[in-house]
């Protein structure tokens, strides 16, 4: 295993606990809004940031698009160095997915992440 493994790894600690544990970073003020995107944003507990997705069958019908945009969320999140800025965030999408916006949706990910990591807490 390489030796930057676990830096880049998504553990327990990056993920909320149970279900609908996201619900006060849903409440609130702070919001990143892009194109595609969405991002509710709150201070966290800890020293290391969460996150969450968000996804509804009404934008994303099929059960495997609602997996793939969540794979494609966590790996995003997993490898930008927001990880480790101690907020907790939920991603949800502003309108239907469709197959053909997974990089547009991918670049805006990063780049609110970008602001949320230039911004302090």
């Amino acid at each position: 295993m390489p030796r930057n493994a676990r830096k880049e790894g998504y553990s327990r600690r990056h993920r909320f606990a149970a279900r609908g544990s996201f619900g006060p970073v849903l409440h609130a003020k702070r919001k990143l809004r892009g194109r595609l995107t969405l991002i509710h944003v709150a201070p966290g507990p800890l020293a290391v940031s969460r996150l969450g997705v968000a996804l509804t069958r009404r934008l994303v019908r099929s059960s495997v698009d609602r997996n793939f945009v969540k794979r494609t969320l966590r790996e995003a999140f997993r490898r930008h160095p927001v990880k480790q800025s101690g907020f907790d965030c939920v991603v949800m999408l502003r309108g239907r997915f469709e197959r053909d916006q997974v990089e547009a949706m991918v670049a805006e990910i990063r780049g609110l992440f970008d602001q949320l990591h230039g911004t302090p807490e």
